[in-house]
């Protein structure tokens, strides 16, 4: 799926030195908004409790303050990733109710376009890194992993720009995720800052998460016509033929012009559509969470 990197064994006295220090920063504003999030202090305690994993050797923190650092920078990072992964669990549930099938390989063809491409990618990008993406095992081992291949930084990138857009759809009294632009610039510092990326490797990754990107938000689009469809002609459920003739029908319609949604209404339809509060991490929603992945 794209390149990746990889240290010497043993490792180097320079890279024993850069593992104890996380390649993330967060200035001191930011981080104070983050403690002060409802939302994301519920997914932290959800990690304290439910995914306390010991530091590994190499990483095991020196101090307090490098172990809290860890801590912040995994839960942001798994905090991020969260809503595009929901997303992907619940259209993956949508397209195996319409089709009829749990054959893997067939699920995308319920979508179209620029949205199959995204669903088809993070199809395989979950089948390659469940482990990363349940945040298990050494937290400074996820946050390093971020950096580890071409399509975990690019995803990274597409879910803190789109987090500007899942911020804007939680229930009213649900506490929802902070926006976590601002991590898009500590990413390009920890980008420039490795020796295996270097300075150049933001600007040429930025144009494949803004394709990744509009295919998340083409995707989470006809999910909603898929759910509308579903609703109003249960016929379609399993007939992937009769599906594929009234989705062209809704499509025919909204290009003429009639009945099309913008995009912060598409995620306001999918999340009361499908059931689920893909920007809100409310504690019956992470809880809900947990149990999809740990199944």
């Amino acid at each position: 799926m794209g390149f990746s990197r990889s240290f010497s064994f043993p490792l180097s006295h320079a890279e024993q030195l850069a593992a104890k220090a996380s390649p993330f920063s967060l200035d001191l504003d930011e981080e104070a908004k983050l403690r002060s999030s409802e939302g994301f202090q519920v997914v932290r305690n959800y990690l304290a409790n439910e995914r306390s994993y010991p530091f590994c050797q190499l990483h095991n923190p020196d101090n307090p303050e490098d172990e809290e650092a860890w801590l912040l920078h995994r839960d942001i990072t798994h905090a991020l990733i969260l809503p595009i992964l929901q997303i992907f669990r619940r259209a993956s549930a949508l397209a195996v109710t319409l089709l009829g099938t749990r054959t893997t390989a067939d699920l995308e063809i319920a979508f179209r376009g620029d949205a199959r491409g995204a669903f088809s990618w993070l199809q395989c990008f979950v089948a390659e890194e469940e482990d990363w993406c349940i945040t298990k095992g050494c937290p400074a081992c996820i946050v390093h992993y971020v950096l580890q291949s071409e399509p975990t930084v690019r995803l990274v990138l597409v879910a803190a720009r789109l987090s500007q857009h899942l911020g804007q759809v939680s229930h009213p009294n649900s506490p929802c995720l902070p926006t976590f632009t601002f991590w898009l610039g500590s990413l390009r510092t920890a980008l420039t800052n490795d020796p295996f990326w270097g300075p150049d490797h933001f600007d040429d990754i930025e144009p494949r998460a803004r394709y990744l990107e509009d295919g998340i938000q083409d995707l989470i689009a006809q999910c909603c016509t898929l759910e509308s469809i579903l609703q109003t002609n249960p016929e379609t459920k399993g007939n992937s033929s009769s599906l594929i003739s009234k989705t062209n029908e809704v499509v025919m319609t909204q290009d003429s012009g009639g009945g099309a949604l913008d995009a912060k209404d598409h995620y306001w339809v999918l999340d009361n559509a499908v059931g689920r509060r893909f920007s809100s991490m409310a504690e019956r929603g992470v809880l809900e969470t947990r149990a999809s992945w740990d199944d």
